[in-house]
């Protein structure tokens, strides 16, 4: 049987990785049944990415069945592999396990036809490091990976996967790893001030690790820099709102407030309010807020209570005026919920262009975990 090869799209973007897409151009007409259930599957598996529905199914009777085809070495199963790794759906310690045997498998076809540094093995590389367990593994997964962007003599793929490394290592195993990932977002960060705009996706995309870390060890000022670093790009150079640009705003709302100074607060939580409209008939969410305390001798009982209250917010986002509507457990929860309520803060409500009041409500649980 006459077999045709099919290509890897190598999806080398910084946020999730995009399918693998095989070409299926000049299929045998007269393939053989295996070749025929094949064809008919990888078809039905691009029209659910397209659709974005069934994707998983898809995938996986792609996997199987060009399995069959292609045999167990071959680099379309292991591109094949890929594509119903992404697919899978949910989370758990079952699902991740299923998705790094699928990348493992490709990874050892791809390293074994074209060599363990080849830029072939990056999909699976990325793939294992970010559905391991293990935080040694994950960190010699990426350290791979790097090895690979350093032969293609491009310093910015250098930089976009040391960006993309510091980013899984910060978000899966950061107290393990913590020096490794911040090393490799120092580096990237370095070659993207020096050579990309400050609007530039990468450019964001490291501030706001920055801005993490820096928040983590309660370096406040720093985070705030990269945070405001984030809004001016987005003020002088693009013209429209972004999710992005928002999450900024609303992060640097809690790091003013932590350190007191409530009127740079208040330019934030103006900016959010001009991007987000008010829903009246919503519980609105608060852009910084104090938990409150569980009163010491209800946690002594393991009393569990709830208060509802209405509130103001008024045109600079404080909360006014909170009222206790309903409550259980008594009124030390209503004291402390009060007393939490009181610091929050939120994005006011806009109308013809300027903030003014509202009301608002909100309901506080407090509950023991008895477990």
């Amino acid at each position: 049987m006459k077999r045709q090869q099919l290509a890897l799209f190598i999806g080398l973007s910084l946020s999730a990785l995009s399918a693998t897409t095989l070409s299926t151009t000049a299929l045998a007409s007269q393939a053989s049944d295996p070749q025929t259930v094949f064809s008919q599957a990888y078809q039905s598996y691009l029209a659910a990415v397209k659709a974005d529905e069934n994707v998983q199914q898809t995938a996986k009777l792609a996997y199987t069945s060009g399995k069959a085809v292609y045999g167990k070495s071959d680099d379309n199963t292991a591109n094949l592999a890929i594509n119903y790794a992404k697919a899978i759906k949910g989370y758990g310690d079952e699902l991740n396990e299923q998705r790094f045997a699928l990348y493992n498998e490709a990874h050892t076809i791809l390293a074994a036809n074209h060599g363990k540094l080849s830029i072939e093995t990056i999909d699976a590389l990325l793939g294992q490091a970010n559905y391991t367990t293990s935080a040694y593994k994950a960190a010699n997964f990426l350290e791979q990976v790097i090895d690979i962007a350093k032969t293609q003599n491009k310093p910015k793929f250098v930089a976009d996967m040391k960006l993309e490394a510091a980013s899984l290592l910060a978000k899966k195993f950061s107290s393990k790893k913590y020096r490794e990932a911040k090393n490799y977002l120092e580096e990237a960060d370095e070659y993207y001030r020096e050579n990309l705009p400050s609007s530039s996706v990468e450019q964001i995309k490291a501030n706001f690790l920055i801005a993490a870390f820096a928040e983590g060890s309660k370096k406040y000022n720093r985070a705030i820099e990269r945070l405001n670093n984030i809004v001016t790009a987005f003020d002088d150079n693009l013209k429209y709102d972004h999710s992005a640009e928002l999450t900024a705003h609303s992060k640097l709302v809690g790091l003013y407030e932590k350190q007191g100074k409530s009127e740079e607060a208040t330019k934030h939580c103006l900016a959010i309010a001009q991007m987000v409209p008010w829903k009246e008939s919503q519980e609105q969410t608060p852009l910084y807020r104090v938990n409150p305390k569980y009163p010491v001798h209800k946690a002594r009982f393991s009393t569990d209570g709830s208060v509802i209250m209405e509130f103001e917010v008024d045109a600079a986002g404080f909360v006014k005026n909170p009222k206790v509507l309903s409550s259980e457990g008594g009124s030390a929860f209503e004291k402390s919920a009060k007393a939490a309520l009181e610091q929050w803060r939120y994005a006011p409500k806009f109308e013809n262009g300027k903030p003014v009041s509202a009301i608002s409500q909100v309901q506080l649980d407090f509950k023991i975990n008895r477990h």
